[in-house]
């Protein structure tokens, strides 16, 4: 249900303002200047993990919303640099998928004709055919960290560069370490492993690389698989069916109509990040109600901004109220699952009074907060 309010000048002058200056992309020379880094990063990466003679890169693969053009800046001071790339290993054709569950996990197992490496040797399920997805991360982490990025110095003209890895929970970075020059930290995290780059000592950039194998090999046709926990927290490690490409491509060209969609996402992930009571969704739940929105609304004029934007607040609005999202790529999987009733009903309800009042104070004053407090921020920062 849309109200009036939604499309008028003032509330669509405040939703540009909060855009401007709450969502904005990473840009300018620090952003480019760590792209060359990754690029030289990369190359050395699989080059010592070649030498090592177990993973062999067939090619890396970008994703995330870096490459999508939906990341948002952390602060004023703070880019908030990441990227997402995945590390695809030789012999995904030489798998076959077992066992494929509705929420997209399954078993990955040896062809009769596979071709003998050692990778699968390693991490084959004793007495079985079936390649474990725990060995392989496993193996995938070691062997990263064999790669001692601390002789890593090619065109940084003598930087020390030194690499520790370090146990930790998510995203939880130590905050103790003293070095110059290029450093980089390894961290678990998840799927990935986290490579955090540091520059004089304050963090560049992270880069999350995570190995996957495609089963398909051809170009626009991937089947990716991860090893990634069935539930957060879990040791139930398994291979997941990853659509990263999928949502990737979903991105590009999206608004080459000069649409408003890649806005309306920053939005959404920068007022979600602005408010406590939302603060628990994820990236990945906001692309998913972008996307049933798209789905349902033809439109997307940079006039209809603001209504686009509580369109798609209107379509998360609604999953809550089933308590229930179904991945758009993988719809047997349930992006709520995990959540309490208590947590979606506050959000519910929160979303349902901003969104449907009967004029636009409520949430332009909330909008107008945000802006103050980034433009406070960005102030104080100055000064310093």
């Amino acid at each position: 249900m849309s109200k009036e309010w939604h499309k008028s000048e003032e509330f669509q002058r405040c939703c540009r303002e909060f855009h401007d200056a709450c969502a904005r992309q990473p840009c300018g020379k620090n952003v480019d200047e760590a792209k060359e880094v990754l690029e030289l990063i990369k190359p050395y990466i699989a080059e010592k993990m070649a030498g090592q003679r177990i993973f062999e890169l067939k090619r890396y693969e970008h994703r995330g919303s870096t490459y999508e053009g939906v990341k948002i800046a952390k602060s004023p001071t703070d880019q908030d640099l990441e990227f997402d790339v995945m590390f695809v290993m030789t012999g995904g054709r030489d798998l076959e998928c077992h066992d494929m569950g509705l929420d997209g996990f399954a078993k990955l197992k040896l062809k009769s004709n596979a071709k003998p490496r050692e990778l699968f040797q390693k991490t084959k399920e004793k007495d079985t055919s079936y390649i474990s997805a725990i060995k392989t991360k496993n193996l995938f982490y070691s062997h990263l960290d064999g790669c001692k990025l601390k002789e890593f110095k090619e065109d940084f003209k003598g930087t020390d560069i030194t690499c520790n890895v370090v146990e930790c929970k998510p995203n939880e970075f130590r905050e103790d370490y003293k070095g110059t020059g290029i450093t980089c930290k390894l961290f678990y995290n998840g799927p990935a492993i986290k490579v955090v780059v540091y520059r004089d000592q304050d963090k560049f950039f992270t880069l999350d690389l995570a190995p996957h194998f495609d089963l398909n090999g051809e170009p626009g046709k991937e089947e990716m698989y991860v090893s990634k926990a069935k539930k957060k927290g879990s040791n139930d490690i398994q291979w997941l069916r990853s659509y990263s490409l999928d949502e990737k491509r979903k991105f590009d060209g999206m608004d080459r109509d000069n649409g408003c969609r890649k806005m309306v996402l920053r939005t959404m992930k920068a007022f979600v990040k602005s408010r406590s009571e939302l603060s628990w969704l994820t990236s990945q739940h906001l692309k998913t109600a972008l996307f049933r929105t798209i789905d349902a609304q033809q439109s997307w004029k940079q006039e209809e901004f603001s209504q686009r934007f509580m369109d798609t607040l209107g379509t998360l609005e609604e999953c809550l109220d089933k308590r229930t999202m179904p991945s758009y790529f993988q719809p047997g999987t349930d992006l709520f699952e995990n959540y309490k009733e208590e947590t979606m009903e506050a959000t519910t309800c929160r979303s349902r009074r901003l969104r449907l009042s009967n004029n636009c104070q409520s949430m332009m004053k909330l909008l107008s907060s945000s802006i103050n407090k980034w433009k406070a921020d960005n102030s104080v920062s100055q000064i310093v």
